[in-house]
């Protein structure tokens, strides 16, 4: 079904338009912002779609899926476009209220909907060779939107995240050739179904492990994350909340399907899996505990997608429906943080803490936002920080797992103390020398948005039904292999 293409072909020709129609303006905003309010609305669409009528499949040029390049829209894909949609509606709207039109430069609009071509052809690729092209398009549009706007001193830290990411892009060429080697197919449902009869075999934990290592890369995971903490930070704030929101969980993404559906449970990657995690988790709040700029802290504690990865090594239903209710906290709530963080900028100057002060009496509703958002992301109930902890921490203790769950309940109290030190130091410390911009109106339209998007992140913990009984479906189709094998077969015959 054609449907299934709509999510990628969408932003891209919009892309491709706004970069012959070159001139920035009100008239080419409202195009591009209305582009991305359909698509929110045909996401919102697909997920009710997909959750009443099952998985829908397209396959370019009516070619078998085993050969074609196949697009498949099942609960988790629909449930990350989703997510990608409305992500990517608020940071546009965010940077029409940070930024004048006649500031704006005319590719950022362009290489944001590249950008979001790239993650959504991710999510509904159904073939491993498609998903490393996603990656190549992703890693195009998103270098360039770091070096586009950044300055001399910004620029370098592009370097890090571009050699790494090519260094995993050959990796990936060097597992899909394995791959294909091994059984004769990059189709998800075909390498599902002859991945059966190697399970055990060394050769199919070899491919386990060299995917690891080139997803763990793209989700800034230990001791792969190296571009991460200093990258994510030289970028304007929309861009910023976008990257944090979408760019590493592309890479969680392909864990949970590729570990999840795809190749057969093996001991020795779940191990990996689960080590790594803690890993990440630990080194990910020590740096940040190291740093005094809130865009740096935040860029590190993305390293909390570790929770997301522990679950998926612990593995089972209960498990995997923990990880996608984490994820779909983990990007709304890190795109808030850096949304708020945009408007402190803007009030303050600066985001340094050793700079910032006053900020409660200018904009105490900017303080309630970022504490509020700041106690989800530690895990505080009732927040879905909590929720999705909590399923995990379950699940540790049922594998008898101990020092992992010690790790993520230190790491948890980490963060928190870490969101208190930044609201006592930015919002509530009062210093006499601390001159606030209070007459720039941007920041107050940059805090609505704000505002508003932290109300949707928050209502996933206050209201955790809805996203748990989605997460709970997605998690159940991932684990289903004979199903997704047996719809790959259905949907190929005439």
């Amino acid at each position: 079904m054609m449907i299934a293409a709509i999510p990628v072909m969408a932003p891209a020709l919009t892309g491709i338009a706004l970069v012959f129609w070159r001139r920035p303006g009100t008239a080419r905003r409202l195009v591009a912002g209305f582009s991305t309010l359909l698509q929110l609305a045909f996401a919102v669409w697909l997920v009710g779609h997909i959750t009443r009528d099952g998985p829908v499949l397209m396959v370019a040029g009516g070619w078998s899926p085993a050969f074609g390049i196949a697009l498949v829209v099942d609960p988790l894909s629909a449930l990350m476009l989703a997510l990608s949609a409305v992500t990517t509606c608020a940071c546009v709207v965010l940077g029409f209220a940070e930024q004048s039109v006649r500031f704006e430069h005319p590719l950022r609009l362009p290489l944001l909907l590249l950008l979001v071509a790239g993650t959504n052809l991710a999510f509904v690729t159904a073939d491993l060779f498609n998903l490393f092209v996603a990656f190549e398009v992703v890693l195009v549009g998103s270098t360039a939107l770091l070096t586009l706007e950044a300055d001399d001193w910004e620029v370098k830290h592009a370097f890090p995240y571009l050699a790494m990411n090519q260094f995993g892009s050959a990796l990936f060429l060097v597992a899909a050739a394995l791959a294909y080697g091994l059984f004769g197919t990059l189709n998800f449902a075909a390498l599902a179904e002859r991945a059966n009869s190697l399970a055990g075999d060394p050769r199919l934990t070899a491919l386990a492990l060299l995917l690891l290592v080139v997803f763990g890369l793209k989700a800034g995971l230990f001791p792969l994350h190296y571009w991460l903490p200093n990258s994510y930070p030289t970028l304007p704030s929309p861009l910023g909340a976008l990257y944090a929101a979408l760019l590493t969980k592309v890479g969680i993404y392909a864990l949970i399907r590729v570990y999840g559906t795809v190749l057969p449970a093996d001991p020795v990657v779940q191990t990996a899996l689960l080590w790594i995690a803690g890993a990440t988790l630990i080194v990910g709040v020590l740096g940040a505990l190291a740093r005094d700029y809130v865009r740096g802290i935040l860029a590190l504690l993305l390293t909390q997608v570790g929770f997301i990865v522990m679950a998926v090594g612990f593995a089972g239903t209960y498990a995997f429906t923990a990880a996608i209710y984490y994820l779909i906290h983990h990007v709304l709530a890190m795109a808030a943080l850096f949304m708020i963080n945009g408007a402190l900028i803007l009030l303050a100057g600066t985001d340094r803490l050793s700079r910032c002060a006053n900020l409660w009496r200018a904009a105490p509703a900017l303080g309630v936002l970022f504490l509020l958002q700041a106690m989800s992301l530690a895990g505080m109930p009732p927040f879905s920080g909590f929720w999705g902890k909590y399923m995990i921490l379950v699940r540790g203790l049922e594998r008898g797992a101990t020092t992992l769950v010690v790790v993520a309940l230190l790491t948890s109290l980490l963060t928190m103390l870490i969101a208190i030190d930044i609201w006592n130091r930015a919002f509530w410390r009062e210093r006499a020398d601390t001159v606030l911009r209070r007459d720039d109106g941007r920041w107050k339209r940059v805090a609505a948005v704000a505002g508003g998007f932290t109300l949707l992140s928050l209502s996933v913990g206050l209201q955790p039904e809805l996203p748990l009984r989605l997460a709970t479906q997605a998690a159940t189709f991932v684990l289903d292999r004979s199903d997704y094998i047996a719809f790959g077969k259905r949907e190929a015959t005439p």
